[in-house]
């Protein structure tokens, strides 16, 4: 059986156990490379393999080299803005130490990067001067004794600090460099200033920074944690891609588009103030830079005490951006808590508001609709769990094509999960409160 065939295979049991491997890995495509001297490689959108080296592994080693792979495909390792001049074999062996705090091979198979490093493991431990006299007792000489250590138990790779990709190259850059140039004891079996780092080059000859891959790998991670789709992907790994994806979105700059919506929509034409282009042949323009809004705050039983302070905090910041004359206050769960709007004030306690019933976006919705001429917008606080609502068409049956309203959800993943529903609604965009608001 070819090699292709045997990937292919692969990759197709893991539709069901690791589904997050498998969008990344189905994302690339196999590409055969007879002059590789290492099994697998990654980079421009491809999983090279070499057939000869390959057809020696048994099932379950070419399973932890295809997993290897999609372990560095998920860190964007070959895909990541590299440094000026950057070394490629000290990135492919950040590379490895990363993979390694994460992935142990069930067949015991190991990277080239994996072996190199095991060697230097055995450098720092045996020889008296490691990396040559002027090291000795240097913070450099201690980092890699204790970070490039063996497991006498289990035979892996151990390493304490706690190091980012960008961090581990920076070292390994040292370690290179000192190491080639005959640093340590360059002589008998202690002579490791010439060991053949070529197949770790090799590994990495494709790697080139790549925007659009990223962006592709963070929507799949993004998707991956909505659906909870993480597979049998270990939870260090989850924490480690969920904290290199940048969800980050500051909600006042949707609060600034907002203002500018319902600042235009205060735009009254002025004879007394002529057109700064075409003077007094037309009429010029005069904007109220104070407005009425409408803030509807879901109290549904699936809102927490936390997210009450945020959204309170969150009001309290909207309100003193000072373009705003009033703010009125609605509150809804299955139907509206209050019949009239409440002033909102600096004094204001959003906790005295009751609640804790089912979900039901269309009173508030309807409300802002009968009442749209009083009111320059709409703003809406909650997690988006509820049914879609009709805008336009039930309630008072107005067109809402004037209708400017900003869902405002409690966290990222809320947002992640609702924003398809609500930015198809018309007038209606959204966002997400951050986790420390300021």
């Amino acid at each position: 059986m070819n090699c292709e065939k045997r990937l292919n295979d692969i990759i197709k049991k893991w539709f069901i156990t690791e589904p997050l491997l498998f969008s990344v890995v189905t994302n690339h495509h196999f590409v055969n490379n007879e002059s590789l001297s290492v099994p697998l490689r990654t980079g421009h959108h491809c999983i090279e393999f070499s057939e000869v080296i390959t057809n020696q592994l048994s099932e379950n080693e070419l399973t932890d080299f295809l997993k290897t792979e999609a372990y560095r495909i998920l860190l964007k390792h070959p895909y990541a803005r590299q440094p000026h001049n950057a070394n490629p074999t000290a990135l492919q062996l950040a590379s490895d130490v990363i993979i390694s705090k994460y992935f142990t091979p069930q067949s015991g198979i190991e990277t080239a990067g994996i072996v190199y490093l095991k060697s230097q493991a055995w450098r720092f431990s045996t020889l008296d001067y490691p990396l040559g006299k002027k090291w000795a007792g240097t913070e450099e000489l201690k980092f890699f004794q204790r970070n490039l250590q063996v497991d006498r138990g289990t035979g892996l790779l151990k390493t304490v600090d706690d190091l980012t990709f960008e961090q581990w190259y920076k070292k390994l850059v040292f370690l290179i460099r000192e190491t080639s140039a005959g640093g340590g004891e360059a002589s008998g079996e202690g002579a490791l200033s010439d060991y053949d780092l070529s197949a770790v080059t090799e590994s990495s000859e494709l790697w080139q920074e790549d925007e659009n891959a990223q962006n592709e790998i963070n929507e799949k991670i993004k998707k991956a944690e909505i659906e909870e789709g993480w597979g049998e992907t270990g939870g260090n790994l989850q924490r480690e891609l969920s904290d290199n994806v940048d969800f980050s979105f500051d909600y006042r700059r949707a609060l600034t588009k907002f203002r500018q919506n319902i600042v235009s929509a205060s735009r009254h034409l002025t004879r007394m103030k002529p057109s700064r282009r075409y003077g007094f042949a037309a009429m010029g323009s005069r904007y109220e830079r104070k407005a009425d809004i409408l803030i509807a705050v879901d109290v549904s039983g699936s809102i927490t005490d936390e997210s009450f302070n945020r959204f309170y905090h969150a009001i309290n910041n909207f309100f003193y951006l000072k373009i705003i004359e009033n703010i009125d206050l609605i509150f809804f769960d299955v139907n509206l808590k209050n019949t009239s709007p409440v002033k909102f004030s600096k004094n204001f306690n959003l906790k005295e508001i009751t609640g804790r019933g089912g979900t039901n976006f269309q009173p508030p919705i309807d409300f802002y609709m009968e009442n749209k001429n009083r009111y320059s917008g709409m703003i809406i606080f909650t997690d988006g769990e509820g049914e879609v609502p009709k805008i336009g068409i039930s309630g008072s049956g107005r067109g809402a094509g004037s209708a400017s309203i900003l869902w405002i959800l409690d966290n990222r993943l809320a947002y992640e999960k609702s924003r398809w529903w609500i930015e198809s609604l018309c007038g209606s965009f959204a966002t997400f409160l951050p986790c420390k608001l300021s």
